[in-house]
């Protein structure tokens, strides 16, 4: 992988900075992504009101692939430089850190209820998106027509919620609120928002592995860990300012959402363009670490239809646990 002055193609810090850059990027990049997580809901939850769109349906569809930008760009990134076990890794790392870092941490600082719609359909549909990819890795090839299929099945899926929510809005007028911006404003701020979230997640992605490589960790871990922790940034960022904001839709839609367009439009796209060798460790552990955690998820909403400090700590627990295995090389290298 390159230094941190070339992978950071937008404003890179001085070469003579030398470590200190690291660090630099790494800070500077957290910054910006909490700024325009925050700004990201806030123009998203406008555009919903706006066209008619529920917050759920939002929180699936564009605010999940505005935070899901930062894992294409670097997916897509590692692909065509050769290094297909970052590109896949930083899915499914990304996937287990949205639920059992990001959703967590939402949930310990405020307990969320679940929305019953979200439940049944996202829900069902995450899972069973994330078992068609493990089946579609088991030959350790994610081949062009498998990344078309799933690429396809997240369009379809998105124009099929978002047809439905306009048709219940229509049906129930009364339950719209007011925008907060004008149209221009609103997809100005988004537009802005957009590029901070993939800026931020450069900058802190660069700065991150390049003080993990001077450990001597491998590919698979750093995509895993590091780098997915750093693309997961902008979920945690937008899930916590919607809770605060009293968004609990946006916050868990947001969740599930992102990890739905992780794999169909993130693997799918970039399986699409160039076809991705699977790590045997990647199949064998990380892809059933991500189905297990995707199916406690479904189980703890199901409890009460609230999620609760208790299964935020449970959660972050078992992500703890995970990076142990992995960094331990209990799973393997």
């Amino acid at each position: 992988m390159s230094s941190p002055s070339s992978i950071c193609m937008f404003f890179p810090l001085p070469d003579s900075w030398g470590a200190a850059g690291n660090y630099i990027y790494l800070i500077l990049g957290l910054i910006i992504l909490l700024g325009s997580g925050e700004y990201l809901v806030r123009s998203g939850v406008s555009l919903g009101r706006r066209t008619g769109i529920s917050e759920l349906v939002i929180g699936v569809t564009v605010i999940s692939i505005g935070t899901s930008m930062p894992e294409l760009i670097v997916s897509l990134q590692a692909a065509l430089s050769g290094h297909p076990d970052i590109s896949v890794g930083n899915v499914v790392g990304s996937n287990i850190s949205n639920i059992s870092l990001v959703l967590a941490l939402t949930i310990l600082i405020i307990p969320l209820a679940v929305n019953r719609i979200s439940l049944i359909k996202d829900g069902p549909f995450m899972i069973f998106i994330t078992l068609l990819l493990i089946l579609f890795s088991t030959d350790k090839l994610l081949s062009r027509m498998e990344g078309t299929i799933l690429l396809s099945l997240v369009v379809i899926y998105s124009v099929w919620i978002i047809h439905n929510s306009r048709r219940h809005e229509r049906l129930h007028p009364q339950h719209r609120k007011i925008p907060a911006y004008s149209v221009s404003v609103t997809l100005l701020i988004m537009v802005l928002a957009g590029f901070g979230l993939v800026l931020g997640a450069h900058w802190l992605v660069s700065g991150a592995s390049g003080v993990a490589r001077s450990f001597g960790v491998s590919e698979r871990v750093i995509s895993l860990s590091i780098i997915a922790l750093g693309t997961s940034l902008p979920e945690l960022s937008t899930s916590v300012m919607a809770a605060i904001r009293k968004h609990a839709d946006v916050s868990v839609g947001n969740i599930i959402g992102s990890n739905i367009f992780n794999i169909g439009g993130i693997l799918g796209t970039t399986a699409f363009i160039v076809p991705l060798k699977i790590n045997d460790r990647i199949l064998q552990f990380d892809y059933w670490w991500m189905f297990l955690i995707s199916g406690l998820l479904l189980l703890l909403a199901s409890l009460k239809l609230r999620l609760t400090r208790w299964k935020g700590a449970l959660l972050l627990f078992l992500y703890l646990l995970y990076l142990v295995l992995i960094f331990t090389k209990k799973s393997g290298v």
